[in-house]
This record gives structure tokens, C-alpha cells and sequence, in this order.
């Protein structure tokens, strides 16, 4: 035999296994609106309000952190952030994204179909969206988790909307025939499943092809 041994990362071989680096929450750098302009998340404490949705603040109850991919070695690609370009959110400047987050999309014309113009999609079916693609995650880095009363919105480099639920999934959440709806902030939100994600980032792509400039001929 080879006299070689693969290097595991020591938290994989939990009990937790990888469910701790791979969960919702802002990873280290990402800036959050707060009163006066834009403040990194690790400066954030929970006496400072955040700007939620659809418009207003609110100081979180708990503002938990936590240390996550201690020794990022063989990391499978669930536990893997994705690396948001600027502008493919809304954003102005580019963050790294938990896959199980949860992000706020509006398209006006789905209302007639869903009753609602606003749609949640799981970060992770975002790959391959507007450039988004899963990268390598950084040595040591904190994952914070602002938790409020109710499930909110948080803005979040420079324009994304990012959703912090809440310890305890709260009475607002409806599960009907045609899909799991919130009533945030006093709007509908309906979040999608992977296959009406595919389908909805599948229009917006064709919307941003027909959008794009066409180059002159010379």
C-alpha cells in the first residue's frame, strides 16, 4: 500500500459533519444597510437597526456568529458558498452567499399567474444565474445570523434582499396548493422550488439577451 492518508477536514468527521458550514446566515464582508450608510456585517452589533423590507428598520433580537469552514479541505459543493458578481442581485459590489439562503426577486408580471409579484429562491439554485458560481470558501471565516421576531428582509451589498428567518418558523408562513407564501412587511412573498426557479431565472435570462445592446456594424 501507498504510505499516503487523505487529509479530512476534523469537523466532517462529527457528528454535525458539514451541516454547520453549510448554514443559512451572512458570511464575513457583506455589508448590510444601516442607518446613515453601509457597515460590514462582523461591525454590526444587534443594537443597530437594519434596513428591512419592504421599507423601514429594525434592530435584530439575537445577532449570533460563528466560526465555519475551519479547515476547508474536500469540501463537498453543498457546504460550498456561491460568489454573487456585482449587479446579478441588485447588488453594487460582489459578496459570497450561503447556499440555503433564501433571496427576494419581483418580476410585476407574475402577479396574474401567483398573485404576487415578489418570489423567494434558495441562493443555491441560483448557480449559473447572471455569472453566480459556487467558489471555494474562505479559511476560518464567521457566519452571522441576524435573528428577528418574525422571518425579514435584509439589504445587503448594496442592493440584494436577503431573508433571515427566524428561530422558529412563525404562523405567517402558508402552505396552499399552488405553494409555501410568507406575509412579510405586509406583502405576499411566495417562494419558489427548484423547478419554478428554473423556469422563472429561465425567463429573466431571456429578458436580459433581449435587453442587451446590439453592437453597431461598422
Amino acid at each position: 500500500m501507498f504510505p499516503f492518508s487523505r487529509h479530512v477536514c476534523s469537523r466532517r468527521l462529527t457528528e454535525t459533519g458539514c451541516a454547520r458550514c453549510g448554514a443559512s446566515g451572512l458570511v464575513e464582508g457583506t455589508a448590510l444597510r444601516v442607518r446613515g450608510g453601509w457597515r460590514r456585517v462582523e461591525q454590526i452589533d444587534r443594537h443597530d437597526p437594519l434596513h428591512v423590507f419592504p421599507k423601514g428598520r429594525m434592530k435584530p433580537d439575537e445577532l449570533s456568529r460563528e466560526r465555519i469552514w475551519l479547515d476547508p479541505v474536500d469540501c463537498p459543493s453543498v457546504v460550498r458558498p456561491l460568489e454573487v458578481p456585482p449587479h446579478a442581485l441588485g447588488n453594487r459590489e460582489a459578496f459570497l452567499l450561503q447556499q440555503n439562503v433564501r433571496v427576494l426577486m419581483h418580476d410585476p408580471e407574475l402577479r396574474q399567474h401567483l398573485g404576487t409579484g415578489h418570489v423567494t429562491i434558495r441562493a443555491g439554485d441560483l448557480a449559473g444565474f447572471r455569472g453566480i458560481a459556487l467558489t471555494d470558501p474562505p479559511r476560518g471565516a464567521h457566519l452571522f445570523r441576524p435573528v428577528f421576531c418574525s422571518e425579514q428582509f435584509v439589504l445587503a451589498a448594496g442592493g440584494a434582499w436577503l431573508l433571515c428567518p427566524p428561530l422558529t418558523q412563525t404562523a405567517s408562513l402558508l402552505v396552499e396548493d399552488n405553494g409555501l407564501r410568507s406575509v412579510i412587511g405586509g406583502r405576499m412573498i411566495r417562494h419558489l422550488d427548484a423547478e419554478e426557479a428554473d423556469a422563472f431565472l429561465a425567463a429573466q435570462e431571456s429578458r436580459d439577451h433581449e435587453a442587451a445592446p446590439v453592437p453597431a456594424h461598422r
